[in-house]
């Protein structure tokens, strides 16, 4: 688009309402709240598609999609939000996010174009590569303008002029500034539409060079499978990983060779049977990767990354078995049956990614309810029930069945008596190690007395997220100078370490780490210690040595 249709007062004006209204959500309350995340989320998305659309495109439907798929991120980042006890789910949130932003976007930016009800393959291609240059590029600017005015301040502050490094990390300035300079840089990458056709034909080119390569690893391995049998597979314990990782690339090759449909054939006739037959191929290889998972399924029962690995499997499956249709012969260009799927795959993905990471498909509360069903079943023996796991890693839904669960065994309707005894110990022992997720709990509990500014160490550990899943804090004088450092205990069955806070230049300030070398002690165990009185500071019986500012740590011989 030239540059007449992208005036930078647009740009600067969506950046500086990006800016401003992040700030404002600063000022309103923690990034931890599930209301700022996701507004933020929300927000983001927004002027990004905005600023991608330009104001040529911005009409009444796509303005109402931006929107619709503004709103619809920031309803399933608080809902991701509320997951947060979750590994699988925290660690994969943002990316489903992230993937169902393109592939929305993709859809609106190619909406003002469409044919009827239905976007132009062509357009569809050129937006989705398209796009990740222009907001790399973005991002890119947003990075190296940090960094400078990073070293700016670092730069003054060694001269001994601090002011200007403090105004600069200002988070009001920082909020404001950086969403107005990546809206810059996303004009940039908009206006240099050869550049970005350039890097993305660069790509393009790749995908030709290493598809016939990848395409012929996938036939060797699959004519290989029925002597070598998929034993072998299974005993490395990520034969779904692997299976999925291969398809994946030659999917993704395929594509960037077939590109928009428009290019031709691509390869001479050897090449385009040996692609033909890697692509006929792939269905097998996902469904000995479903094979794989469906296993590990039937052993160990459902979780939420295995509810992950299904829906991916399926994706996958859905595509390969696409690919493979189009390698079919038929009037039209080689693969020509990708531009009639393709679209509807990434509608099938986009649903899924949503039914996920909503209540709609609420895999903690599936796999929850998975798991108790294979507990009573006799599935899962009752020593191998894992407890915490249902009470403090699924949130909510596998609070909901553990106190069911709990409620069972105490009326004695479930399980033999020896097993319902042993079942009711491992629950107890498991609300007893997780005080931390049990309401009736606080957040925070001091053990002792609370030292001076107490309120301001209260206040820091909410806003810097210290202790999110709860923990005990202690109050000890351990230098001797009159003021009471702080320990902060994780709430949880097992700590790594414990934190220790002092009170320097009229603010709390994290000034260490204590671990241990062996065993991990039980934190039940250690607070008890700690009420009972017998865990007190030792002064080490060896001193030791500063060298240009570094204490020298002595690790003892046992």
């Amino acid at each position: 688009m030239p540059e007449s249709q992208r005036p930078l007062p647009f740009y600067l004006f969506i950046g500086l309402i990006h800016g401003l209204l992040l700030m404002g959500l600063d000022m309103a309350g923690p990034p931890q709240s599930a209301f700022i995340y996701a507004a933020c989320a929300g927000v983001t998305v927004w002027a990004v598609v905005l600023q991608l659309l330009g104001p040529q495109g911005v009409q009444r439907g796509t303005l109402l999609m931006t929107l619709g798929l503004g709103l619809l991120v920031a309803g399933l980042s608080a809902y991701d939000r509320s997951s947060m006890d979750n590994a699988s789910v925290r660690d994969t949130a943002w990316l489903a996010i992230v993937v169902l932003s393109y592939i929305a976007t993709a859809f609106i930016l190619a909406w003002p174009t469409r044919q009827g009800l239905r976007p132009r393959y062509q357009d569809l291609f050129r937006q989705a590569w398209n796009n990740v240059f222009i907001v790399l590029l973005a991002l890119g600017l947003m990075g190296v303008f940090f960094w400078l005015l990073w070293l700016c301040g670092t730069l003054f502050e060694v001269v001994g002029i601090s002011q200007i490094k403090a105004v600069l990390e200002n988070h009001a300035l920082l909020y404001v500034v950086l969403p107005v300079v990546f809206a810059l840089g996303m004009r940039i990458g908009l206006q240099n539409e050869k550049v970005i056709g350039l890097l993305r034909g660069m790509l393009l080119s790749l995908c030709r060079l290493l598809l016939p390569l990848s395409a012929a690893i996938a036939v060797v391995f699959t004519c290989v499978l029925p002597f070598t049998g998929v034993q072998p597979i299974w005993a490395t314990g990520q034969a779904t990983a692997i299976l999925l990782l291969l398809s994946a690339f030659n999917l993704f090759l395929v594509n960037g060779v077939f590109q928009d449909g428009e290019q031709g054939e691509a390869y001479p006739r050897g090449l385009r049977m040996l692609v033909n037959a890697s692509l006929l191929c792939l269905p097998i290889l996902v469904a000995l990767a479903a094979w794989a998972s469906g296993l590990r399924i039937a052993q160990y029962g459902l979780t939420p990354s295995r509810i992950q690995a299904a829906l991916l499997i399926g994706v996958m499956l859905v595509h390969a078995l696409a690919a493979a249709w189009a390698v079919l012969p038929r009037h039209g260009a080689w693969l020509h049956g990708l531009r009639r799927s393709n679209p509807w795959i990434a509608l099938l993905t986009a649903l899924l990614i949503v039914a996920y990471q909503s209540p709609l498909l609420d895999p903690l509360g599936l796999s929850a309810r998975n798991q108790v069903a294979r507990l009573l079943d006799g599935r899962t023996p009752v020593d191998s029930f894992d407890a915490n796991t249902l009470y403090f890693g699924w949130g909510e839904p596998g609070r909901e069945a553990f106190e069911a669960l709990s409620k069972q065994v105490e009326a004695g309707t479930v399980l033999a008596p020896a097993e319902r005894e042993t079942l009711r110990q491992r629950l107890d022992d498991a609300r007893e190690m997780g005080a931390s997720a049990n309401p009736a709990h606080p957040a925070q509990e001091w053990l002792g007395d609370r030292p001076n500014h107490a309120e301001a160490f209260t206040a820091q550990l909410t806003d810097d997220y210290e202790c999110a899943q709860g923990c005990y804090l202690w109050a000890q004088d351990l230098d001797d100078d009159g003021q009471a450092e702080v320990l902060v205990i994780p709430r949880q069955r097992y700590a790594p370490s414990v934190l220790m806070f002092a009170w320097q230049d009229g603010v709390w300030k994290r000034a260490g780490v204590y671990t241990w070398n062996y065993a991990r002690p039980a934190v039940n165990d250690f607070v008890k210690r700690i009420q009972a009185g017998e865990l007190k500071p030792v002064t080490p019986r060896y001193k030791t040595f500063e060298v240009d500012g570094q204490e020298l740590m002595l690790q003892r011989e046992p």
